[in-house]
């Protein structure tokens, strides 16, 4: 006997979909035209699965929560919005079997924009036409794809500003993704300028009773304007009970100064 189910899969923000046989890029698109002007940049799809693929676009309003999950509203309705801006050369993709194709997308930035800030808006690309992929025991699934591509406009002239630790703190242990018991330091990180930035956070935790450095795993984070996060970062579910010390450093890139909190640490 078969089974069919249908998933859902939605990817933001990566340029190849792997097992799918579908690559889109850029994964992110800067705009940087003044008032008045129309800028494009192309949009590239390869198919290298063997079978025909087809996606439709829309478009989303989208920011992030406190701990930087993408949020998503209808077309227009966050402030910072530019999807009326938007303007695709073809509204839906159709590519054969091993096709590569490209399509334009063009932004006419009005003359006189309601404010002058950093706008964004996602661009989707959802398939519509369903592919079976066969699974083992006789299972099979309907696979749905959904590729989300960034799209920022930057104003010239914009304040940088910065990215800057707000607090550091120990939240003991807590239950994870998973339902499971981990020791959970959360870090609340604040951007001060007008401008989208890409960070890391790099942890070190060092015991201070025996000089043992604890690998940590480095999050990468990335904030819009005027925007505070916090990053959770769960310790290694075995350390020996002891006293750490735990050094949080925040790398924005070469042209920030590095940011290094720290705080101690009874396990």
């Amino acid at each position: 006997m078969k089974y069919y189910f249908t998933l859902f899969v939605i990817c933001i923000c990566n340029t190849l979909i792997y097992g799918q046989g579908i690559s889109i890029s850029p994964s992110r698109i800067f705009f940087t035209g003044d008032p008045g002007q129309t800028v494009s940049q192309t949009i590239t799809f390869s198919n290298t699965s063997n079978t025909e693929l087809y996606f439709v676009a829309n478009l989303k309003d989208w920011d992030r929560d406190s701990v930087g999950v993408k949020k998503y509203y209808s077309e227009g309705q966050k402030p910072q919005s530019n999807a009326a801006w938007l303007t695709l050369s073809e509204n839906t993709v159709r590519l054969v079997a091993g096709e590569t194709k490209s399509v334009n997308l063009s932004m006419t930035i009005p003359k006189n924009p309601a404010s002058r800030q950093l706008t964004n808006t996602m661009l989707f690309f959802t398939q519509v036409k369903e592919q079976k992929a066969a699974l083992q025991n006789g299972l099979h699934m309907n696979v749905l794809i959904e590729v989300g591509i960034q799209i920022y406009h930057t104003p010239s002239g914009l304040n940088p500003g910065d990215l800057e630790f707000v607090a550091f703190e120990d939240r003991h242990v807590t239950p994870n993704k998973t339902g499971l018991p981990v020791r959970r330091m959360d870090i609340h990180v604040k951007n001060t300028g007008q401008i989208n930035k890409d960070a890391y956070v790099r942890f070190e935790l060092t015991n201070t009773e025996t000089g043992e450095e604890i690998p940590v795993k480095t999050v990468a984070i990335a904030m819009l304007p005027h925007s505070d996060q916090w990053v959770q970062i769960d310790l290694p579910e075995k350390l020996v009970a002891g006293n750490y010390l735990a050094v949080a450093i925040l790398d924005a890139g070469n042209q920030y100064d590095l940011k290094i909190a720290e705080k101690e640490i009874t396990y």
